[in-house]
């Protein structure tokens, strides 16, 4: 019979809608109900297979000797360990011949009790196998009603099929009529599958599953699986005798072979599915990967097509460097619950990140406060699995996806990571050249055309899309005399340690570059006013902390400040990335004209809009 994987036990999402209920058709009191169905199937089938045969409404051969019912228990373990998946979510066990067989041969309600004992084994085996794997259960209760259900529901099946067509009536006889056997085998197995594929069906549209799914996927191919092996049923009716089990014995081998090589057939099957869609992930993420020759675009490629490639991960994280051997590690973190990007610096060889580039090898952790090397257990992340990213010869990066759940990541997991890692260490080459070309010497930022290239893309992005974004330009208070009094190289060293604080405060997907002289820009894709004041805040305040070092004897430390202009799109009503870069300029205007060292807003109503937005956000005026 078709062993129920839902449930208790969850299978691994699908988009068919194989795996874990969608939210069309699940629901929290949905579910409850489902759950209590099967408790109610299960203690209604081992009421059946246990108390009815002492009430005397059926009839039990206390004669049965114990060793065939041994042997027919065995061999129904043994189809079980033989089970394979026939669609995602579902796994087929072609054990039904058997207990039709049983049933004729040993009796009725023998048959329903090792049938029933045999489930009830096999579901506990495979509920504490899901325990040791750390998989999602739904909870002790359950869990009991899955294990009572999977033994009792098929037990109390087969008595009653067995009871309508009359399977007692041959048990014992010494020679048996084969047309006859034929027929009893057809009925009972017939009604057996029928009655059992619909329960099933119901249970699992009480859990949340699609009815045509299930019809389509599930049940139609199991019962032609099943009855396929009807045959054999037959013939191990006629062939049974107590007294003279050889040939009985050679007949269950050559099931259980047949059960292997379909098992074998199954696994087959499903590894070549797996490759297929391991090259078509890898095809698909080569050509994304490949037009992005933007850093800030890659961050954004990696992150996504590694959840899509691998659909257990909560959060991406990206260790590599920007253009340049000698630039510093950064972390660019993507959370997948929350939509949002982070970028950290990194120390080498720090945490799990730094012992994969150290040892140039890929690292599974299943659970991270069991793990020998510092990690961050924060956010609830659980598991943890990076893969070391290879250019020029060295290890110079890390890919790595996390999971809130322990033990989320396989070995098939760490073979595709490691695959797309050669794709990523490739366009991270890429956009380290083309970020070289597009870099600014002096600080650092990309230089302008690059940025009204982006600016443009940003504006076509948020049109296609309607996310908003917002642009914050900068410029450094009273430059043109600091650089008369110290000189031009105090100078370089001022734009060099700003550039260095507008690059600790951005994400991996925003863009900052030298717009011009001593003025810079930056873009934050999908950031509204309100995100982007809070950060020209914090960069206005980091720039207020800097001391630089002068030239002169004794050197003296010089304090800088900056202000900055910020505009919104769409909020603005600009048209074009040009439009909204000069809203942005006219906000840089009014903050150097109302005292400098401040930041200030472009807003479209009025002027004391802006006034509104920095007291939404908190911030000192």
């Amino acid at each position: 019979m078709r062993r129920a994987t839902t449930g208790s036990v969850q299978s691994r999402p699908d988009t068919a809608g194989g795996g874990r209920p969608s939210s069309e058709f699940a629901g929290p009191n949905r579910r409850w109900i489902g759950h209590a169905f099967t408790i109610v199937l299960g203690i209604i089938g081992w009421l059946i297979v246990l108390v009815l045969p002492l009430t005397g409404w059926l009839a039990v051969d206390e004669t049965t000797p114990a060793l065939p019912i041994m042997l027919f228990v065995l061999v129904i373990l043994a189809a079980r360990a033989l089970a394979f998946r026939l669609t995602e979510g579902s796994v087929l066990s072609l054990d039904s011949a058997y207990y039709v067989a049983a049933a004729l041969s040993v009796g009725n309600v023998e048959a329903g009790r090792l049938v029933a004992l045999a489930l009830t084994l096999d579901a506990s085996a495979r509920l504490s196998n899901k325990r040791r794997r750390n998989a999602e259960l739904d909870g002790w209760w359950a869990e009991l009603g899955y294990v009572l259900y999977f033994g009792g529901m098929s037990g109390g099946l087969l008595v009653i099929c067995g009871w309508m067509f009359g399977a007692d009536e041959v048990v014992g006889q010494v020679s048996h009529d084969a047309v006859e056997i034929t027929i009893r085998v057809v009925a009972i197995a017939g009604t057996l599958l029928v009655l059992h594929y619909a329960i099933q069906g119901i249970r699992l549209w009480l859990l949340g599953h699609s009815w045509r799914h299930y019809l389509r996927q599930l049940a139609v191919p199991g019962i032609a699986a099943e009855a396929s092996l009807m045959p054999i049923g037959v013939v191990l009716v006629l062939l049974y005798d107590p007294h003279q089990p050889l040939g009985f014995m050679l007949l269950s081998l050559t099931y259980l072979l047949i059960n292997f090589v379909f098992a074998r057939l199954s696994r087959a099957r499903h590894e070549l599915q797996e490759r297929v869609h391991d090259l078509e992930i890898l095809n698909a993420t080569g050509r994304r990967f490949s037009a992005a020759l933007q850093l800030e675009e890659l961050v954004e490629a990696v992150a996504r097509e590694a959840c899509k490639a691998i659909p257990e991960t909560d959060a991406v994280t990206f260790v590599h460097r920007r253009a340049g051997r000698d630039s510093d590690l950064v972390i660019d973190g993507f959370d997948r619950r929350t939509d949002k990007f982070m970028r950290y610096t990194m120390s080498p060889g720090e945490g799990a990140a730094g012992w994969v580039m150290t040892h140039a090898q890929s690292r599974r952790i299943d659970e991270l406060s069991d793990a020998d090397v510092a990690t961050d257990a924060d956010h609830g992340i659980r598991s943890w699995l990076g893969v070391p990213l290879f250019m020029y010869g060295d290890c110079d990066g890390v890919v790595a996806v996390q999971s809130t759940r322990p033990g989320a990541f396989t070995q098939e997991h760490q073979r595709l990571l490691e695959s797309l890692a050669l794709q990523i260490a490739s366009a991270l080459q890429n956009a380290h050249l083309y970020e070289l070309a597009m870099v600014d010497g002096l600080t650092g930022l990309f230089v302008r055309r690059y940025f009204d290239a982006r600016i443009e893309e940003e504006v076509e992005r948020s049109r296609r899309y309607g996310s908003p974004f917002s642009v914050v330009m900068l410029d450094v208070d009273d430059f043109k005399k600091l650089n008369d009094t110290y000189g031009h190289l105090v100078g370089d060293r001022v734009l060099r340690a700003i550039a260095n604080v507008i690059k600790a405060q951005m994400r991996g997907v925003d863009t900052a570059a030298r717009y011009g002289g001593e003025e810079m820009s930056v873009i934050l894709p999908r950031t509204e006013m309100v995100g982007a004041y809070n950060l020209a805040e914090r960069i206005r305040e980091a720039i207020a902390e800097l001391r630089i070092t002068t030239d002169d004897e004794p050197p003296r430390a010089l304090s800088v400040t900056a202000s900055l202009g910020i505009a919104a799109y769409p909020e603005s009503k600009a048209q074009t990335g040009e439009d909204l870069v000069r809203r942005a300029d006219r906000a840089l205007y009014r903050a150097k004209k109302t005292g400098k060292n401040r930041v200030e807003l472009f807003w479209t109503d009025d002027p004391s809009g802006a006034h509104r937005i920095a007291d939404l956000a908190g911030a000192p005026e």
